[in-house]
């Protein structure tokens, strides 16, 4: 039913046309049976209008039936569609500190692995479908030619129900499990993709990384699902014969207590023959409707935890003001988070702190001290837990924050480099990149093919000056730069801290530079230094 409901909230209308359709198949399908059934129950009358029926019947079958697909077809890729959108925008609406607690691997695993199983399963609503109403139409004739075999049949059929459900819980639970253990498979996964020079370096310890947590991790993930399959597998071939057992009582048991005619028997039995395709395609595709299910809960519990979409009717950004320049303040702001051990925190603040317009500052400090986190609550990607943030003299609030973020800029030290041009300010965009690309000595590596670079298969220098003429075409009145010119090659960071920052400062930018180049501290015009999450100005 929730797979029902959620077909419904996409797309009604063709979920509408897809149940009339259906059950205009489902009955022209079972006056089909009961057309051949007539025939042969008078084996020697021959009728031409009855001959032309079938042929009629037999036509609106086809179309019922495949209009009836082509709808849920149609819906549930519309479906699929929809969710990775919404999925895509509610990521990019929840707060960071609660990404970060989510994990990159329970995010992929259900934007790959758990909509890829939603979708494979709507592949089967009309077959499913399809099959409910054949049973249902062709029990409705047995019924009006006997209505007591159908209420003996109704009977075997719901405890053979019942008894499915009970012996399901098994199969199901492991289900479950299974999906569990999936987020733990791709975190093992994702952490060796990202550490393979480390595993690569050192044969030893990439040898046990995968004896010791791949193997471990994808036997467990083959022990559960070898267990529900086989528990499937054994449910849905019992089910089959089930249908057999029920057919044999209809046929040589029934007649004993209730004598009916050799005709009606041999009607009966070709009905209860004929469904039993529609039943054991039913009963098959079960494993694939509760995978569906559980794939279903777990994307709606993901997107009960990420944040809402809100309306962009409104664009009114309340930090912006004609003639005002730009104006940054930090009072007694701190934040928390865990330390090296999980029984210490470490607490960053009280920060005061002021940035004016044009001014080009550089956080300094050692590992661990602070300086990315102090980046971080100035982005608005974690809210203080104490003190205040103003912009302009407007507070940062929930409320605002997303209008607040407008005004950045960043290149993080572990930034991700978009091979398209992604700008809501289209005009020239391509020259505007062109003529960047060209200032930052990178043009006989990159060119720009319509909205997006040639290519970002670059060194690890180059992708940063890639990723600088994206936070150029911005044109923000901030800019971050993370570790920026630790990658550039010496007659580069050179041209960094004495040709791009003063341009930058020039055109009347905020420059932020998180950076450990001592011989080049004289590039700013303020120094603020991070010493166990304490300001230090200078």
């Amino acid at each position: 039913m929730r797979l029902i409901r959620f077909f419904y909230r996409q797309s009604p209308k063709l979920l509408l046309l897809a149940v009339v359709s259906g059950i205009l198949g489902g009955l022209s399908g079972t006056a089909l049976i009961a057309v051949i059934t007539e025939a042969i129950r008078e084996p020697g009358s021959y009728d031409l209008i009855r001959t032309w029926l079938f042929f009629g019947l037999l036509l609106v079958f086809m179309v019922t039936k495949t209009c009836s697909e082509m709808a849920l077809l149609h819906s549930s890729q519309n479906a699929i569609v929809q969710l990775r959108v919404v999925l895509s925008q509610k990521t990019l609406a929840t707060p960071m500190k609660k990404l970060e607690k989510i994990g990159k691997h329970g995010l992929l695993a259900v934007f790959t692995k758990d909509v890829e199983t939603l979708a494979q399963a709507f592949h089967l609503a009309p077959i499913v479908f399809g099959n409910i109403v054949i049973i249902t139409g062709c029990l409705c004739y047995v019924a009006w030619m006997s209505w007591e075999i159908v209420a003996i049949y109704t009977v075997c059929l719901l405890v053979g129900i019942a008894i499915f459900l009970f012996v399901e819980q098994g199969p199901a639970r492991r289900m479950v499990e299974m999906r569990e253990q999936m987020d733990i498979l791709y975190q093992n996964f994702r952490n060796l993709i990202e550490g393979t020079k480390e595993l690569q370096l050192n044969a030893q310890r990439g040898l046990q990384f995968v004896e010791r947590v791949i193997k471990p991790s994808a036997s467990h993930f083959r022990y559960l699902f070898v267990r529900s399959s086989i528990g499937y597998i054994t449910i849905t071939n019992a089910g089959g014969i089930t249908f057999y057992f029920i057919i044999g009582i209809l046929v040589f048991v029934v007649p004993i207590w209730l004598p009916q005619s050799a005709i009606f028997i041999g009607t009966m039995t070709i009905i209860l023959l004929y469904l039993i395709g529609p039943v054991i395609e039913l009963v098959s595709a079960i494993p694939a409707l509760r995978q569906a299910a559980i794939a279903l809960d777990r994307i709606e519990q993901l997107g009960g935890n990420l944040g809402c979409i809100e309306s962009q009717a409104s664009v009114v950004n309340p930090f912006i003001s004609q003639g005002q320049p730009f104006y940054l303040e930090l009072r007694g702001v701190c934040h928390e988070y865990p330390g090296d051990t999980d029984d210490r925190h470490f607490t960053l603040g009280p920060i005061d702190l002021a940035l004016n317009q044009g001014e080009v500052v550089f956080i300094v400090g050692g590992n661990g001290s602070g300086k990315t986190t102090l980046a971080m609550l100035m982005l608005g990607f974690y809210p203080p837990e104490a003190g205040e943030i103003l912009l302009n003299g407007v507070k940062v609030t929930d409320v605002n924050r997303a209008e607040y973020q407008q005004q950045f800029s960043a290149v993080f030290s572990d930034f991700h480099l978009f091979e398209q041009l992604l700008n809501a300010d289209e005009t020239q965009l391509a020259t505007r990149a062109t003529h960047y690309i060209d200032r930052l000595a990178i043009s006989h590596k990159v060119k720009v093919e319509g909205n997006r670079y040639s290519t970002v298969d670059l060194s690890s220098g180059q992708r940063k000056r890639l990723a600088l003429v994206s936070a150029y075409l911005e044109d923000r009145p901030v800019y971050l730069l993370d570790e920026w010119a630790a990658d550039q090659d010496p007659a580069f960071k050179e041209v960094f801290y004495m040709e791009l920052l003063p341009e930058l400062k020039a055109h009347g930018k905020t420059v932020l530079v998180i950076t450990h180049d001592e011989p080049y501290f004289h590039c700013a015009d303020r120094i603020v230094k991070i010493q166990d999450g304490q300001l230090c100005l200078s």
